[in-house]
């Protein structure tokens, strides 16, 4: 039932913002997206959805050279403080998203920025547009998904 949501919900956001949906099924299931020149990138595994992993980056982008993370809040942990001498490369505004999702921010010799959120399983419209679109807005300034469709 769950794997029938999440092939629902990409390809509602595929038809209401007219992308071409690539849909791969092996030992994992993938979607990508393709937007000015940003992919979308939605893989897990069939069997444990829990085990995925929504990527948003350049199509352009290359092997990493730098990377930092910070792990998804958990309660009653505290989580590693980052250190004062160790300067982010992206927008500081991204880590609120480690309410609901370990964040990795990576950036290759180009200067491009490809964000991976894990795990990130789609609910709902509107808990899967929301992380997107506040990326796709800190890193490039334009909206993946339109926000005029109703859930």
């Amino acid at each position: 039932m769950e794997l029938k949501r999440i092939d629902n919900i990409w390809h509602f956001f595929a038809t209401q913002n007219q992308l071409f949906l690539k849909k791969e099924v092996n030992h994992e299931v993938c979607y990508s997206f393709l937007k000015n020149k940003i992919r979308l990138k939605h893989a897990f595994n069939p069997r444990f959805t829990g085990q995925s992993v929504l990527t948003l980056g350049p199509d352009s982008f290359e092997m990493a050279v730098e990377s930092q993370s910070a792990s998804k809040k958990k309660f009653g942990f505290h989580s590693p403080p980052v250190k004062v001498h160790q300067r982010l490369f992206f927008p500081k505004e991204l880590l609120k998203l480690t309410v609901s999702f370990s964040i990795t921010v990576e950036k290759d010799r180009f200067k491009n920025i490809r964000v991976t959120l894990e795990p990130f399983v789609p609910q709902t419209i509107k808990k899967t547009f929301h992380p997107v679109n506040y990326i796709s807005e800190m890193l490039w300034g334009f909206r993946y998904f339109s926000e005029t469709i109703k859930n």
